[in-house]
């Protein structure tokens, strides 16, 4: 089956089928042997050319939020079959949203911006602390800062959403 995916705005041509060994996948004509396992609650579990990776989705209205290795990316899948047209379209319009979200379990040690702030791509947004450690989380793009959705010290789980940019 063929599809248009976009990965963070970016667009990729995919091809893929079932086999024996899992799933045969194309990326812009690299080739890839996928074997996916669904977890529990959004969890994947997924085996690509021997490496393996971990990985949480959930949906966001027309797309979907994955987080794999402490990255946020924002999936759009396009079915060249259907009549709507691409999210790319959608998104060239001015229509942007950018929902941050707990890349694993830990502790909001502090915000970096606030409410009404602008934020620029890379920014620093979030400080969040699991297993001793602290992890920056960083804008995948410009926007403001339209709300917040934990407090300081507040303990998260994996996904959850934690702040909205628009």
């Amino acid at each position: 089956m063929k599809r248009e995916v976009q990965v963070d705005k970016k667009s990729y041509q995919v091809e893929y089928e079932k086999t024996a060994g899992g799933i045969s996948v194309a990326v812009n004509g690299r080739c890839y042997q996928v074997d996916a396992s669904a977890l529990s609650g959004g969890f994947y579990s997924f085996l690509v050319n021997n490496r393996s990776y971990d990985a949480f989705v959930s949906r966001e209205k027309e797309s979907f939020a994955v987080v794999v290795a402490g990255r946020t990316m924002e999936v759009d899948f396009y079915d060249p079959r259907s009549r709507q047209p691409a999210e790319e379209s959608k998104r060239s319009a001015g229509i942007s949203r950018q929902v941050i979200r707990a890349p694993m379990a830990g502790r909001i040690v502090r915000f970096q911006v606030g409410p009404g702030e602008l934020v620029q791509d890379g920014q620093g947004l979030i400080v969040l602390e699991a297993m001793k450690m602290e992890n920056e989380l960083k804008s995948q793009g410009i926007g403001q800062v339209r709300e917040i959705l934990v407090t300081e010290n507040e303990v998260v789980v994996p996904g959850q959403q934690l702040m909205v940019i628009e």
